[in-house]
């Protein structure tokens, strides 16, 4: 059920204020920007592993390292935000991922270097996550947070497609540094609107509402008992997302034999598919299963986890219109699934402390997706696709199928 916690959120309760509708544009487009360079990471890997000269497993490090280093920044920022705002937080972060990639683009010319700049990016980008959805939670009412949260984290595919449109050509055609060149002006971008456009409202917190230490925190989000069983299938949902993100580009290349460019448009066309799916999924389940939020996550991590493996089972040599509509179906439930599990853990938080809940459980699921891309790629080098696919879906399947006897208010 909703937590009891965040049942006063300010500054909108009963009514909508016209400048929700500024919050949301800015909400999406700093998402929009900061996606775009750090899910542009991912699909930097193949293009690094070739032209640094390494392994596959030694690339994915890049991806395994800004998630590294976010597990360790990420609770400290969120406390931050609640503490000191998102509109400070938020817009020195994107900075700093500007300078990261700009120190990538201009410094890295080996591996050592560039897991340096992917360390300091992901430092940054730790920020955006948690600021973005306590603007959603403080402006938006309760029943209008799931579109809103919809549209907010449709953001993240439609950043990421952007990114596979553009970075595999630039990367073929300029080299990998003019790639990460146009990731820092995006995020430079990124900043200047969220600092430029974004306003707080004037509610000042009491004492009593102050973000609760860790340990505190951790009580008060466990006396919802669907939480712990709602973050188990996120963490396993986080790692089976970003690990296809860093992966199917080079299985479709490699395991069915499209080509590079292909595959990029083919995973472009996933990301797209996602869009529509983090907008509808989160106001489907609320509109027409309401009260049974948590069961919702679970189907729709059960019908990932399917067209997964069907993609998986697919053989070299299918036509291109096969191949694309599982995608999009992995796209639209794989990729869709996000902001119904992020919703859920948001209003389990005590008021004062959105931030630092979302940062919590966004550090715990991290900690298992930063070593999904890397452990994947290792399993694909000495093993084969099989296993690794195996390895990837079976935990979904596993935490997906007890939630469906779950129910959670809307």
């Amino acid at each position: 059920m909703a937590s009891s916690h965040t049942s006063a959120l300010p500054p909108v309760a009963t009514s909508i204020d016209p400048h929700v509708w500024t919050v949301l544009a800015v909400a999406v487009g700093t998402q929009t920007a900061g996606s775009f360079v750090s899910q542009g990471i991912y699909i930097l890997v193949p293009f690094w592993r070739d032209a640094l000269g390494v392994s596959l497993a030694s690339a994915s490090l890049a991806v395994t390292v800004m998630n590294g280093v976010q597990i360790a920044t990420m609770f400290m920022l969120g406390r931050a935000i609640d503490l000191y705002g998102e509109r400070k937080v938020v817009g020195l972060a994107m900075l700093g991922m500007a300078l990261a990639m700009a120190g990538a683009a201009s410094l890295a010319n080996g591996l050592p270097a560039l897991l340096l700049a992917m360390a300091f990016l992901g430092g940054t980008y730790a920020a955006v996550q948690p600021g973005g959805t306590r603007a959603i939670m403080r402006w938006f009412p309760p029943r209008h947070r799931g579109i809103a949260t919809g549209f907010r984290q449709a953001a993240v595919p439609f950043g990421t497609m952007i990114a596979a449109a553009v970075l595999p050509y630039l990367a073929l055609h300029h080299g990998w540094h003019a790639a990460v060149w146009v990731g820092a002006a995006v995020s430079v971008l990124g900043a200047a609107l969220f600092w430029g456009l974004y306003r707080e409202g004037d509610e000042v917190l009491s004492k009593a509402e102050r973000p609760l230490p860790l340990r505190d925190l951790i009580r008060a989000v466990g006396a919802n008992r669907d939480f712990w069983p709602v973050l188990r299938l996120g963490i396993a949902m986080s790692a089976f997302q970003f690990t296809l993100t860093a992966h199917v580009i080079g299985f479709l290349a490699d395991g069915l034999g499209l080509g590079l460019m292909a595959a990029a448009s083919l995973f472009a066309a996933t990301e797209l598919a996602g869009i529509p799916g983090r907008v509808l999924l989160p106001w489907l389940s609320d509109r027409f299963r309401p009260g049974r939020r948590v069961q919702s996550f679970g189907i729709v991590s059960l019908i990932a986890a399917g067209a997964a493996l069907a993609l998986a089972l697919l053989p070299a040599g299918l036509p291109l219109p096969v191949v694309a509509i599982v995608l999009a179906v992995l796209g639209w439930f794989g990729i869709g699934w996000f902001p119904i599990y992020l919703l859920q853990i948001a209003e389990s938080a005590p008021k004062g402390s959105i931030a630092s809940t979302v940062a919590f459980a966004s550090t715990i699921c991290l900690a298992v997706m930063a070593l999904g891309p890397y452990l994947f790629g290792l399993i694909v080098d000495h093993v084969g696709y099989t296993a690794a696919w195996a390895a990837l879906i079976l935990p979904v399947v596993a935490l997906a199928l007890p939630l469906l006897r779950g129910r959670v208010a809307g």
